[in-house]
């Protein structure tokens, strides 16, 4: 029997620091910007002593945590901006024909449904459409806590829209949407199905947001002395190199106008005159 697939290696504790290491915070009440960390710092500078103690790093969030956090504010804004058309179309020849979609949007979280309605004065066809329209858009509204309740508050939303389509095509269409990362990974993540022993949930490196912590806050393994973080594996090389690779594309240098060149060459020339 093989061994199962991973995409780190444990190491013992006279491996010294290097780029791909994965940290534990020791706090369990870390955040999940913090919680798990991924080291991008350049072992040549660990090497010369570059990065002055300081240790960069990225986040490393579950999957659960990142499409909560990434990927369903987009799936919702979609959601809602269907539900806000809807009601704007009933709304077309009213007094409330103006009305922002900011404020639509907020009405029924302010409101009850049946309360706006009547003060609409619509007939009874379109006070049902706006009804409807108005509870998609609370409950859509509604702030979650976790990847399941944010999806089940979706389709709660798509059920009370006018003529609302079967459950499981719901379902499947917002699965479908939750999927994208894993199919087409966007260039600011990189998915890892484990990053340690025990550690196994599948998770995304978040190349956007970064973090640095102090070498000498780094236990390498077990010991007795208080760490704010300990290592816990590292990465195998080609994810590493990946990583790092994809790191380079998201910040890749733009490029700048000849005036900003021209007012850095003042400021230098500033910097002389000060000496003199």
């Amino acid at each position: 029997m093989t061994d199962p697939y991973q995409e780190y290696r444990n190491i013992s504790v006279t491996d010294p620091l290097r780029q791909g290491d994965i940290l534990e915070a020791a706090d369990p009440a870390a955040s999940q910007w913090q919680r798990h960390l991924l080291v991008i710092t350049a072992d040549c500078d660990f090497a010369h002593a570059k990065h002055q103690g300081r240790v960069t790093c990225v986040p490393v969030l579950t999957a659960q945590e990142y499409l909560l956090e990434m990927q369903m504010p987009r799936i919702r804004e979609a959601a809602l901006k269907k539900f806000v058309a809807t009601l704007r179309t009933v709304l077309a020849s009213t007094s409330a024909a103006n009305i922002s979609d900011q404020r639509l949007r907020a009405w029924p979280c302010e409101a009850a449904p049946d309360d706006i309605v009547a003060s609409l004065e619509l007939d009874a066809r379109k006070s049902d459409t706006a009804r409807a329209a108005l509870e998609s858009i609370r409950l859509a509204s509604r702030p979650a806590e976790s990847l399941g309740q944010a999806v089940e508050f979706l389709i709660d939303s798509y059920l009370a829209a006018p003529t609302p389509q079967k459950r499981d095509n719901i379902v499947n269409g917002i699965v479908s949407k939750l999927k994208g990362p894993y199919s087409q990974p966007p260039g600011d993540t990189l998915f890892l199905s484990a990053i340690a022993p025990e550690c196994e949930l599948g998770y995304f490196v978040y190349l956007r947001h970064l973090e640095q912590v102090r070498e000498a806050d780094i236990a390498l393994g077990p010991t007795r002395r208080t760490a704010n973080y300990r290592r816990i594996a590292r990465l195998r090389d080609r994810y590493a190199h990946a990583l790092v690779q994809r790191f380079a594309l998201v910040f890749m240098s733009i490029g700048l106008p000849v005036e900003y060149e021209e007012i850095r060459e003042l400021h230098s020339d500033y910097l002389g005159e000060n000496f003199k």
